[in-house]
């Protein structure tokens, strides 16, 4: 599938910024949610969702908390949850809706409370099929079963956009791996896209796991780009289940954006993401 967003007119999909309320907020990633909504002249809810297991986890008699400070444990506040809650939601709002005033992009925020991604389905099944998420939180260890989930379970989008804890940068050289000769016109289009909103140089980094398909994968790329000297090749063998060759690819590139397919051997949909998301220096989207 294309990486794409329906543009503001079309009110058919937006770029949806995912926020909880765990105080975590990536600003690599806000940015990205910006620069997408940018590129294809979109528009941004960020959707803030109160996590209800948080709440209903209050109410049990043992609930408990560990202090920052030499405290120790505590007791889980009840009355003041709400309104701690409602401040961190508050200042990330206007957080990013100063970010959208500033760049000129239309925005508009939603709270709600419910479990996270029942609360992101219904959002993007409101307004699709064309959304993009952008997952405001550092996309860290232990974060692939929620990444599984959202691909089974949230429809009416074309992609996710993650930043790791590491990630820092948005300005460099677009690059999108590609494994399948048929990804290669969609991921360039995708390119095109980012390539006039940034001015970036855009890479193709082709991947295989055998150097007689890296081969005919590039041999099917320069057919296709010709001429087009604006479009730079470069390849990776990796071994199935380990993505660290293709996160070194992106550092040695110092990558301000990436692309990737899902379910494949940069993203493989079982497994761990580690050695991917943990050097992963810019925001990386990963399309369906």
């Amino acid at each position: 599938m294309i990486a794409h967003v329906a543009e503001a007119a079309e009110d058919r999909g937006r770029v949806v910024l995912w926020l909880g309320a765990s105080a975590q907020a990536s600003a690599t990633a806000i940015d990205a949610a910006m620069f997408l909504a940018s590129a294809y002249q979109s528009e941004v809810e960020s959707l803030f969702v109160e996590d209800r297991q948080l709440f209903d986890l209050k109410s049990f008699p043992f609930a408990r908390v560990i202090s920052s400070y030499e405290e120790g444990w505590r007791d889980l506040p009840t009355a003041d949850l709400d309104r701690e809650i409602h401040f961190i939601g508050a200042a990330l709002q206007r957080r990013i809706a100063n970010m959208a005033d500033r760049r000129s992009i239309a925005w508009r925020g939603r709270v709600v409370r419910d479990d996270p991604l029942a609360a992101l389905a219904m959002a993007c099944s409101e307004r699709g099929p064309w959304n993009m998420v952008a997952i405001g939180e550092p996309f860290g260890v232990g974060k692939e079963a929620q990444l599984r989930e959202l691909f089974a379970t949230v429809t009416g989008t074309t992609g996710v956009v993650i930043a790791g804890p590491m990630a820092h940068r948005i300005e460099g050289p677009i690059v999108a791996a590609v494994e399948e000769v048929e990804r290669l016109g969609p991921m360039l289009k995708s390119t095109e896209r980012l390539k006039e909103a940034s001015g970036a140089r855009v890479i193709l980094l082709l991947v295989g796991e055998h150097v007689g398909d890296l081969a005919w994968l590039e041999g099917e790329a320069r057919l296709m780009l010709g001429d087009n000297a604006d479009v730079t090749l470069d390849s990776v063998l990796v071994k199935k289940g380990d993505s660290s060759a293709v996160a070194g690819a992106l550092r040695r590139h110092k990558a301000g954006f990436a692309l990737a397919k899902y379910g494949g051997l940069v993203l493989p949909a079982e497994g761990s993401l580690r050695p991917l998301s943990a050097g992963l220096e810019c925001p990386l989207l990963i399309v369906r």
